[in-house]
């Protein structure tokens, strides 16, 4: 790593990885599939952070009055597991972030907004990729980060006074779940796509970075992707360029960021050969090298290209150097099928 890219790195960590690992919410990122488990699950965490019965208890009283004592599990049930843990998170974070919009009333148990509102990228991104999907939980882990840092421009961390960059976060955000939601149906075509799950994240961990180098450099960033808009480098190129301007590139930021949170699993990884999944197939990593490849392939086409592009029925590789090692062929009836 160059000198020049240790001050980003430094920080990337002080003012995002920390004070998001600082929140303690990693182990409520994997939902159980059983009801059960999960209620199992948000009752150790009350557990273990016992200073948020008193209030959740007032909040379920409120709701559900009763002369009969009922168990903590019972109310965590009654209140549902979905609303316990969006509650458990808004709280979580503010203990960070210590914002008035966030903050909870200790006597009653309520707080400022609904806390699924609150938590609104990450609601967003879960129910772009579904509910129910296989990607449920990476989807909602990565919108909580777009969740973290909202918000955290909001405190002394990032230092930015009083210059918000919402509507450009929310532009990041949008782009990736777009992007993202092309990979899902590129992977429909992919013969084997051991590592689905994270697939379609990947576009929107790179947009998540853009954020990251906006937040942390300002104008000078958002002079910068400006300019990229105009040139449309291919991502490699574009990565050099990140890499000459501010010492870090996405890969490295991207990488950090994933691995920082175990529901990510292997998108520390992809996102390390993020731009040159080559690196992984020669490794050996085949799983690595297609989830990165797919990734970049739904970036590709979603900002520099189209299907029709690729000419009769070839691989990705034929046009995109970098991909040489992605089987994966556009026919007629893939070209006709994807939307962008």
């Amino acid at each position: 790593m160059s000198s020049k890219a240790l001050p980003i790195i430094e920080d990337l960590f002080h003012k995002i990885i920390g004070p998001f690992m600082a929140t303690k919410v990693d182990s409520l990122l994997r939902e159980p599939e059983l009801l059960e488990t999960r209620i199992q699950v948000l009752v150790q965490y009350f557990e273990d952070h016992p200073h948020l019965m008193v209030p959740f208890k007032a909040l379920v009283k409120s709701l559900h009055s009763t002369e009969t004592e009922i168990s903590f599990e019972e109310q965590v049930r009654f209140y549902t597991t979905k609303h316990t843990r969006n509650w458990i998170m808004v709280t979580a974070l503010n203990h960070v972030l210590n914002l008035k919009e966030l903050k909870l009333d200790e006597v009653t148990g309520r707080l400022p907004g609904q806390p699924a509102d609150l938590l609104k990228y990450a609601h967003k991104a879960r129910e772009a990729f579904g509910d129910e999907s296989r990607y449920k939980d990476v989807a909602f882990s990565a919108g909580l980060l777009f969740d973290f840092i909202f918000y955290l421009q909001r405190t002394p961390f990032l230092d930015l006074g009083q210059t918000k960059y919402d509507d450009y976060i929310n532009q990041c955000f949008t782009l990736g779940i777009t992007q993202g939601k092309l990979v899902t149906q590129l992977s429909r075509h992919k013969a084997k796509l051991s590592l689905e799950e994270i697939a379609p994240i990947t576009p929107l961990i790179r947009q998540l970075c853009q954020v990251v180098f906006v937040v942390l450099k300002q104008n000078d960033a958002i002079n910068f992707y400006k300019k990229l808009e105009t040139l449309k480098p291919t991502e490699p190129a574009r990565m050099a360029l990140e890499h000459y301007t501010f010492g870090a590139h996405t890969g490295m930021v991207g990488s950090f960021i994933a691995q920082s949170l175990s529901v990510f699993n292997h998108l520390g990884e992809a996102m390390s050969v993020w731009g040159f999944p080559y690196l992984s197939w020669v490794h050996a990593k085949k799983d690595i090298h297609d989830v990165a490849g797919m990734g970049e392939l739904g970036v590709l086409l979603s900002e520099l290209m189209k299907p029709a592009q690729f000419i009769g029925d070839g691989s990705a590789g034929k046009i995109v150097p970098e991909l040489k090692y992605l089987d994966f062929t556009f026919t007629a009836g893939i070209k006709s099928e994807i939307k962008i």
